[in-house]
């Protein structure tokens, strides 16, 4: 009797540790990656089973309570329902977002084999006061979010025909990232479109060029030409680009106007309406930012230099 209560125990143990081993082998891969977010480091951790994305978790103890901590709190089940990082961000927390992205991207070995580049929405960075080469007269331009960075279109038109198309995108991976900036412009103007292939392995890199080259043409004939006289410079903000339009007379700043499509509504364009009024006001950028957009008061304050040191 004994020996057949055994012989059932053992059965019963093997089926159990049977179950157990294919329970955690059905549990898949564990991935890990990390990359910048706003406040730090955000690191993700993935399960993955062959192209399953299973779950997605994410931290960033350094990221904003109620705006980055939102896309992290959020985020990761949009990832794992749509298996894939090609979601839309958390409004308002964008760069936490490109960060989660870009971290499960890493994980997953999509676009770049190495550590990608931190993104180029950290604090706004001292702007070169070289003048950038000017752009061939009636050329349009536009920029949008690569992989690494901004990439920034010039595309030439006559009437409705696209007659070239330039990129820029230093942020973007070498032999990857910057296939595509070298190769898609050719093939745009060429079918004198967007409706192309991206470049292979270059996904982010290849919508980017495209996004931009469209917005470059949507705004064809849109955008008043600057006051004769006028200086401009750019800076980087919270969300993007920030530029500014100023005028002077001799050392008197007479007017600042400043345009940052991408800056959060109602915190960094607050910094874009009140902002160059307290410059023209002060004749200086030696002003204070408008209180909870520091980045855009930084970029409008940092244009407005690098436009003075360039006239």
């Amino acid at each position: 009797m004994k020996k057949g209560l055994i012989i059932v125990l053992v059965f019963v143990l093997s089926f159990v540790f049977l179950q157990v081993a294919t329970n955690l082998t059905s549990q898949g891969e564990t991935l890990t990656a990390t990359a910048k977010g706003f406040g730090g480091d955000v690191t993700v951790t993935l399960i993955v089973d062959g192209d399953d994305i299973v779950s997605v978790t994410a931290v960033g103890d350094s990221e904003t309570q109620g705006i980055g901590s939102n896309a992290i709190a959020q985020l990761p089940a949009l990832i794992a329902d749509a298996d894939s990082a090609d979601v839309d961000g958390v409004s308002g927390a964008t760069i936490t977002s490109n960060a989660i992205k870009t971290a499960v991207n890493a994980a997953l070995g999509i676009e770049s084999a190495e550590e990608p580049a931190a993104p180029a929405e950290q604090p706004a960075k001292e702007t070169s006061t070289e003048p950038a080469a000017p752009a061939p007269e009636g050329a349009l331009t536009a920029t949008a979010k690569g992989f690494g960075g901004d990439v920034t279109v010039t595309v030439v038109v006559e009437g409705d025909d696209i007659v070239s198309v330039t990129a820029v995108g230093a942020d973007e991976t070498p032999g990857i990232g910057s296939n595509a900036i070298e190769q898609l412009p050719g093939k745009i103007a060429e079918a004198d479109s967007t409706d192309v292939d991206g470049v292979s392995g270059a996904t982010y890199t290849s919508d980017a060029i495209k996004k931009a080259v469209d917005e470059a043409l949507a705004n064809k004939g849109e955008a008043a030409p600057a006051a004769e006289g006028a200086l401009t410079g750019k800076a980087k903000g919270f969300g993007g680009d920030v530029t500014v339009t100023i005028t002077v007379d001799g050392d008197d700043i007479l007017t600042v106007e400043a345009v940052g499509a991408d800056e959060t509504p109602g915190i960094g364009s607050n910094a874009l309406e009140q902002l160059p009024a307290k410059i023209v006001e002060a004749d200086s950028t030696e002003v204070d930012g408008v209180s909870g957009a520091t980045y855009t008061s930084n970029a409008i304050k940092e244009a407005v230099n690098a436009a003075l040191a360039a006239q």
